[in-house]
């Protein structure tokens, strides 16, 4: 082997990546502190958390967030104050926050959806530029920003949007996870305290903490700090609870398999009746398409584009690893992961079971989308960073026109309908097609979670507002 042609630098991070046997942490600055992606993803987050209180409800737009509302007053999951498990992480930090600052109980939890909702949008340009590079990011962390029901969960009392936080954060510690680092210590700590907000996250991101704990855990001591690390998470929120709760743990289980025997008798497709089971499914499918359908369009385009292409140029489409608009301080791509930390691997562990779950399980709300809402915005841009990186110098200039456009066009509809519209779908659908499957009113057509719903919300006073 030449030495002199890998560089000092290359040998460092080999040596580092496969040493035998190592005493406590590696530590060293993570690379992307050093890139443009740190400024990009806080911009995002900073424009979406803005944007959130903009339109910020001032009473809940629904009994769910009547009964949060209520549980951070007195908590009671046997009352459902609120709904079993609680999500008593949400609604006792709401309630420590009305406190603190003096804010109604409404507003505080207001608050803590929109910063959830805002480091999803950041999180998502972090984890869209590791996985396809910046363009992917930061297109991918503005389509997050605006969608309608992303937007609608910030800015009302909602946990939807820890969803689309944790999911983001989980794929970011999946990706870059390298060996004696932290990285699998936080996913877990993240999924262990994101369970006290939405106990559902504990099948839809295991997958990616699995991924972030088998490629960072490398000692005994390592594997133990982060058992310890993962109870003591869940210990942090789950003992207050109990001790609240009155009746304790027996009646917090009571409340927990009530809740779930009456969610999976209504929509999951293991035990609903049939009709039930295609409802939920068709809800699914109906809200995947309403919010990722600009996007899916671009990807299409793409698709279309680059199959033109090879067969007009006899050139293949171009290597995504070498990341559009990245420099070489913002990647390790220079030395190669493990085929579990790969773009296809990654993304499938955050599609794939959220997926499962809001499909196979419950579909509530609008909001479930978030679960999956990441992952899926940056698997659809994929084909657009292919394209992007087409050994045609000319091709590749127009598509990175073309494509700017185009995403900028579907964050321009975002916005409209969110703000202008009483509902994402336009009402000439609902009105002219009644029939048509995805206008139907059983799939939650027309899918009215637009800041239209939220002003409504705040003249009538809300229901069940005190």
């Amino acid at each position: 082997m030449n030495t002199e042609t890998l560089g000092r630098e290359n040998l460092r991070q080999v040596s580092h990546l496969h040493r035998t046997s190592v005493r406590g942490w590696s530590s060293g600055e993570p690379s992307w502190l050093r890139s443009p992606t740190l400024a990009a993803s806080v911009l995002i987050g900073i424009g979406t958390f803005v944007l959130r209180l903009s339109y910020a409800a001032s009473r809940p737009t629904d009994i769910a967030g009547a009964r949060y509302v209520a549980g951070a007053g007195r908590f009671d999951v046997t009352h459902s104050s609120p709904p079993a498990p609680g999500s008593w992480l949400y609604v006792a930090a709401g309630h420590a926050i009305g406190v603190v600052s003096g804010l109604s109980t409404v507003r505080s939890l207001v608050l803590l959806a929109a910063v959830a909702s805002a480091g999803a949008a950041a999180l998502t340009c972090v984890a869209g530029t590791a996985l396809g590079g910046r363009w992917v990011g930061i297109a991918s962390g503005a389509l997050v920003a605006t969608a309608p029901v992303s937007w609608f969960a910030g800015s009302t009392v909602s946990t939807f949007s820890f969803d689309a936080f944790l999911g983001a954060l989980l794929m970011v510690l999946a990706r870059r996870a390298r060996p004696y680092r932290a990285h699998g210590v936080l996913a877990v700590v993240a999924l262990g305290l994101g369970a006290g907000v939405r106990l559902s996250v504990v099948p839809a991101f295991a997958l990616l903490v699995l991924i972030a704990v088998v490629a960072s855990v490398r000692t005994v001591g390592q594997l133990l700090t982060m058992v310890v690390a993962g109870v003591a998470s869940v210990a942090a929120w789950f003992v207050p609870m109990i001790v609240i709760q009155p009746g304790g743990l027996h009646a917090w289980l009571h409340a927990v398999h009530v809740q779930v025997s009456h969610t999976a008798h209504i929509s999951s497709v293991f035990v609903a009746p049939t009709s039930g089971a295609l409802t939920n499914i068709g809800t699914f499918g109906a809200w995947s398409l309403v919010t990722l359908g600009p996007v899916l369009v671009v990807a299409v385009l793409a698709v279309l584009v680059t199959a033109g292409a090879r067969l007009a140029t006899r050139r293949p489409g171009g290597n995504v690893a070498l990341r559009i608009w990245s420099t070489g301080t913002e990647t390790d791509d220079r030395v190669g992961r493990p085929w579990y930390q790969g773009t296809v691997a990654v993304l499938t562990a955050a599609v794939i079971p959220p997926v499962a779950v809001v499909t196979l399980d419950q579909f509530s709300g609008g909001g479930s989308v978030l679960a999956y809402l990441v992952p899926a915005t940056v698997l659809l841009l994929l084909p657009v960073a292919r394209l992007l990186h087409h050994r045609t110098p000319g091709l590749r200039r127009a598509a990175a026109i073309v494509a700017t456009l185009l995403v900028a066009g579907a964050v321009t509809v975002n916005i409209q309908r969110f703000v202008a519209a009483p509902g994402i779908l336009p009402a000439s659908v609902a009105r002219h097609y009644p029939k048509l499957w995805i206008s139907q009113t059983r799939y939650q057509a027309p899918y009215a979670d637009t800041a239209d719903t939220i002003r409504a919300a705040d003249r009538r006073g809300g229901p069940g507002h005190r």
